[in-house]
């Protein structure tokens, strides 16, 4: 029962440390556009510092600042209104209405900000945090900007849209997409990917800031 003890407090202890275990970061942000299988490139640069908590089953990130009307669309197709320090859920879809806004920070150091009446849904994260490796996918429409945590310094993130799907390693992204037409501009990183949907052979790689 001594030995049982010793476990239970061990367990304890370390529960309280991952819970209240903090990682920092800095947010990079990208924007580009395909149309038509023409691409404007537009570089901006902005930066932001933050915290996030780190693993917990399930939950990949917390909503980090909301602007009202801002929903999670549940696999269950239910629809939860998203304030601060809101859960985020892998394959759920956060949506903002005309004056919604919604900044999330996933569990890598990885942030998105959702502009009005536009959606993310989460696809795909993988994060493991003792070699910083992962993946992220996810499919964006309206107004999005990504700036890029660990996982996408080792392997790019991808964000998919009705016209492209874009890559950014170690960077930071914005991107709108509207009906057939998607514009994107490389603020920051050390690589950006644009590959039309219609035109799979037609990528751009860019490797310079800018």
């Amino acid at each position: 029962s001594g030995i049982l003890l010793v476990l239970l407090i061990v367990l304890v202890i370390m529960y309280n440390h991952f819970q209240n275990q903090w990682l920092g970061g800095v947010v990079f942000v990208i924007t580009m556009g395909v149309r038509n299988n023409t691409f404007f490139i537009i570089g901006i640069l902005s930066s932001l510092t933050f915290s996030i908590p780190t693993y917990a089953q399930d939950q990949i990130g917390v909503a980090a600042a909301v602007n009202q009307n801002t929903t999670d669309l549940t696999l269950e197709e239910e629809r939860r209104l998203v304030e601060a320090g809101y859960k985020i859920i892998q394959n759920h879809t956060i949506e903002t209405d005309n004056v919604g806004k919604a900044q999330m920070l996933l569990l890598d150091g990885t942030a998105f900000t959702v502009g009005p009446n536009s959606s993310v849904t989460l696809d795909r994260f993988i994060y493991n945090p003792q070699t910083a490796e992962g993946s992220l996918e996810v499919t964006s429409r309206g107004l999005m900007r990504l700036v890029g945590g660990k996982v996408t310094k080792k392997k790019p993130a991808l964000i998919r849209t009705n016209a492209a799907t874009i890559g950014i390693r170690g960077g930071i992204t914005i991107i709108q997409s509207e009906n057939e037409s998607t514009t994107a501009a490389f603020v920051y990183g050390d690589e950006m990917r644009v590959t039309p949907t219609q035109n799979a052979d037609g990528d751009i790689v860019l490797t310079e800031q800018g």
